[in-house]
């Protein structure tokens, strides 16, 4: 055994393994097994034995970078100390060792919406047939764009890539795979979906000051709705400086941006849209009980006693995020990755679900932030389709071994994380989320639309989506010819 993988085996041995979710068939969360719970799975993956002769192993990283948010989930030129990049370095020199290649990324970061460096590079690509990239990790727009246009490989197909194995996304299988074909999708071959989550963080300071019901009780008991989250923040919120006006010197009942009204939608378990039976998108945004959740949502939000949307005043997190560390808000709605803003924050706070939309509905459920993810991907022209396969699945099986349980145990929960039930909320949370199509390819433009009803203190949805209607129609049968035209 060589001294690396030694050192990956006793990486290993201090954290808990990873898996993700289970699902029906359909998509319906089931009770997910937790990293914690699963440790790493017992399913080895098979893998040619022949090697390619140093041969380096070009990955795109592309996405946008609002609050410079850059993800490279494979970027780790040596170890250093900090257990993430570790787990990193430490799975791709196993995966180098074990293939005779080095992994290499090639960063282009910058704003997309579908056509964006991400797109654009790897559509040149492949129609100069330059192999230049052998897989990419890029903003879920511009991936469903490139699956339409006929320029990424269907990742079935790849040799050795068995989607199936639990070191890949269950949960994206189900919710996202159109007529058989996946043409982009996760799992612990990457971390940047979990940083995408939506969730919820408020202060323990502020529940305990005005004798607030215990929010991870309400989790556990099903009472975590969305009714309840809005009449705690409306208790809180005070004119602190008497100028009676409210802005960013004042306390708040919640903190939220314009994205978080796509995790209320997601939040009900409902979605833009969804693969029907026979495996084809289908609009499911008209619906009685999305439409009042966006009715309601949009009261709260345009409340502004109440709460405070710090998008509309500047793109710029830094006064939100010091406005909660100082106490000026019971919730903070945003992105788990916003965890880590706060790891030298004084006052204690936690972390929890969306709410539920009312305390019959089974499961809570969690969107990806369309704007922020990122997803594997293959351009449709590559040099070695046995090479990539390979190496993708061992990059996937190497990183539910080393790297989700360093992001997982001693990252989020080991670093960032200040208690036990915020660790148990961060299970659910990641087994509960949405994978929803109609953001990402931009179905009748309503993620588009639903963010211009925030922009402009909007209410009227129905209007927009009428108006749209007959573009979304089009969108689904354009999104289910292309993926109709890749089979065979």
């Amino acid at each position: 055994m060589s001294a690396l993988l030694l050192a990956a085996l006793l990486l290993l041995s201090s954290c808990a393994g990873g898996a993700r979710d289970e699902t029906t068939a359909a998509g319906t969360p089931q009770t997910a097994q937790t990293p914690a719970e699963t440790e790493t799975s017992e399913a080895t993956p098979e893998y040619p034995d022949k090697k390619w002769d140093g041969y380096t192993f070009n990955i795109l990283i592309s996405g946008n970078t609002e609050n410079n948010w850059k993800k490279d989930d494979f970027k780790a030129d040596e170890q250093n100390g900090e257990v993430l990049n570790d787990a990193r370095y430490l799975r791709n020199q196993a995966v180098g060792e074990q293939f005779g290649i080095t992994v290499n990324t090639i960063e282009k970061y910058g704003s997309t919406k579908g056509q964006g460096d991400g797109y654009q590079l790897i559509s040149k690509s492949v129609m100069a047939g330059d192999n230049a990239y052998d897989a990419a990790m890029i903003c879920v727009y511009d991936a469903a764009n490139l699956a339409c246009s006929g320029n990424l490989r269907d990742l079935n197909s790849l040799p050795y890539t068995d989607l199936s194995k639990p070191w890949w996304d269950q949960k994206a299988n189900a919710d996202m795979t159109i007529k058989g074909r996946m043409f982009f999708t996760t799992g612990d071959i990457s971390t940047a979906d979990n940083d995408a989550t939506g969730c919820y963080l408020f202060s323990k300071k502020l529940i305990t000051d005005y004798a607030l019901d215990d929010p991870y009780a309400l989790v556990r008991d099903g009472k975590w709705t969305f009714d309840k989250m809005t009449s705690m923040a409306s208790s809180v919120s005070a004119d602190l400086n008497g100028d009676g006006k409210m802005d960013s010197s004042d306390r708040f009942g919640a903190i939220v941006w314009d994205d978080s009204i796509m995790g209320a939608v997601n939040g009900t378990l409902g979605k833009c849209a969804h693969i029907n039976d026979s495996g084809e998108l289908e609009l499911t945004l008209y619906t009685e009980r999305i439409f009042d959740m966006i009715d309601r949502y949009t009261s709260y939000i345009y409340t502004k006693d109440v709460c405070y949307n710090y998008q509309r005043v500047s793109y710029d997190i830094t006064t939100p995020v010091s406005m909660f560390a100082s106490g000026q808000s019971l919730f903070f709605m945003q992105l788990l990755d916003l965890t880590s803003y706060f790891r030298d924050m004084e006052t204690d706070f936690g972390v929890l679900p969306a709410p539920k939309y009312d305390e019959a509905q089974e499961d809570y459920g969690h969107t990806i932030g369309s704007w922020h993810s990122l997803f594997l991907c293959v351009p449709a022209v590559i040099a070695d389709e046995e090479r990539t396969g390979a190496v993708l699945e061992a990059l996937a099986y190497q990183g539910q071994q080393l790297v989700t349980p360093a992001y997982y145990e001693k990252t989020l929960k080991g670093k960032y994380f200040r208690d036990d039930e915020s660790s148990e909320m961060l299970d659910i949370i990641l087994s509960t989320r949405v994978y929803d199509l109609g953001w990402y390819f931009q179905i009748g433009l309503y993620n588009d639309e639903i963010l211009y009803l925030v922009y402009n203190s909007d209410k009227d949805f129905a209007s927009r989506y009428a108006k749209n209607e007959s573009l979304a129609a089009e969108d689904i049968k354009r999104v289910n010819e292309a993926f109709t035209a890749t089979m065979g």
